[in-house]
């Protein structure tokens, strides 16, 4: 049975992967409708029910068992005889396949049954949750996409062939097929990205036509929600020296491949910790310290420590390219060494080395040496600071979260 509705209020139903990296760019919005007054429930994989519900909201599980589908046990073979662990048309395969066609195929029956007893009068997905889009479609209400990626121009790369993913679900539903994917950014598209960064083509390929960027995109500027249970800075902080701060971290969900974790961070930080700078690592929360050995006094190793805490005293970020930290990084206005491993890093990376925000050392040239080089280049070569201030300056010149709330309103009315 449907829930009792709040007085004056309207429901809206928050659909992600259980990834933090989809997730956490969700939160602000749904805090900021929250605080209007409006009902905010997710729908998502039973492993992120802890952290919706401290933070106050409904929550349906989303849950299938992806191992007991024929399909996918077919499309991890063929990954696996046919493409390497890790790479860019690794990525690309595993998305159109896996999260444009398996998992929306798997988690539908589930959504809508949560939409059914929820009643939302909107749904808001981050842009890598299709699932959600065909479920507005089936029960009659608009949708807002949020996006996951820095560069949007990612998305046109990683649904080129969405549509033969897509329309097979779309029809076992009883949906037309979207040959164009007009439904997937039909009302309204929230990026919290500098458009200059945000428009960039994404691959070096110049000749190859990528979609337009949809009509739908507004440009915000993001607000960072990573300091949700409150933390600060450890202790050792106040007493760094003074020289160059520099952090370094491949965030959480690469950190869970054993074929990049421990090594690539440990390969990274002998090529770091006998320069005169401070090295900040974080690992991730379960990840252990221990696991690096005894390290020099200039480097302290953490599982976990806010990112809006912490970049406003460094100088320089080392990381993998995800979106959420790379938007972090120019909110602050700071130079970056990409190391790409999986997913939009790789497009990200192309960015920031086209834009000159920074420099990338690919997986396959990764060396000590390597990134202690590029590392100096970018803190002795203004140019990259330059662009990130210019980049901070636009991003904070956007508009701000009330206008994305402004934004839904309207939709909702």
């Amino acid at each position: 049975m449907p829930l009792t509705r709040l007085p004056a209020s309207r429901r809206l139903l928050f659909s992600t992967l259980s990834g933090y990296g989809h997730f956490h760019p969700l939160v602000p919005l749904a805090q900021g409708l929250q605080a209007r007054g409006h009902e905010i429930c997710f729908a998502s994989a039973s492993s992120l029910r802890s952290r919706v519900e401290a933070l106050g909201f409904h929550f349906f599980p989303v849950d299938f068992d992806r191992n007991a589908d024929e399909e996918y046990q077919e499309f991890r073979a063929y990954q696996r005889q046919h493409y390497p662990p890790l790479g860019l048309e690794t990525e690309l395969y595993n998305y159109h396949r896996q999260f444009c066609g398996i998992r929306p195929r798997l988690a539908l029956p589930a959504l809508i049954e949560a939409a059914q007893q929820w009643e939302p009068d909107l749904i808001v997905r981050e842009a890598g949750e299709y699932a959600a889009v065909i479920a507005s479609e089936l029960i009659g209400k608009p949708h807002v996409t949020v996006a996951f990626a820095a560069a949007l121009q990612t998305m046109s790369v990683f649904e080129r062939d969405a549509a033969s993913q897509l329309d097979p679900i779309r029809q076992r539903w009883g949906l037309p097929p979207d040959p164009t994917l007009q439904s997937l950014y039909r009302y309204l598209y929230l990026a919290y990205s500098p458009p200059t960064f945000a428009t960039q083509d994404v691959i070096a390929d110049s000749a190859t036509a990528l979609a337009p960027i949809p009509t739908t995109t507004r440009y915000l500027r993001p607000q960072i929600a990573d300091n949700i249970e409150g933390e600060s800075l450890p202790a050792w902080f106040a007493h760094l020296p003074a020289q160059p701060t520099i952090y370094l971290t491949l965030g959480t969900e690469a950190n869970k491949e054993p074929t990049i974790y421990p090594g690539v961070l440990q390969s990274i930080i002998r090529g770091l910790r006998d320069a005169p700078i401070n090295l900040i690592v974080t690992l991730g929360r379960g990840k252990d310290p221990a696991d690096f050995g005894v390290q020099p006094a200039n480097v302290h190793i953490e599982q976990y420590i806010p990112q809006s805490l912490l970049l406003p005293h460094c100088d320089l970020m080392v990381m993998h390219g995800g979106s959420n930290s790379l938007l972090a990084a120019l909110d602050v206005g700071l130079p970056l060494v990409i190391v790409p491993l999986i997913a939009d890093q790789f497009f990200n990376a192309h960015v920031t080395q086209r834009l000159s925000l920074g420099e990338t050392v690919f997986l396959d040239a990764l060396s000590p040496e390597n990134i202690l080089t590029a590392v100096n280049k970018v803190l002795t070569t203004p140019a990259y600071r330059q662009t990130a201030a210019a980049l901070r300056d636009e991003l904070h010149a956007l508009p701000d979260q009330h206008d994305a709330l402004e934004l839904v309103a309207q939709l909702l009315e």
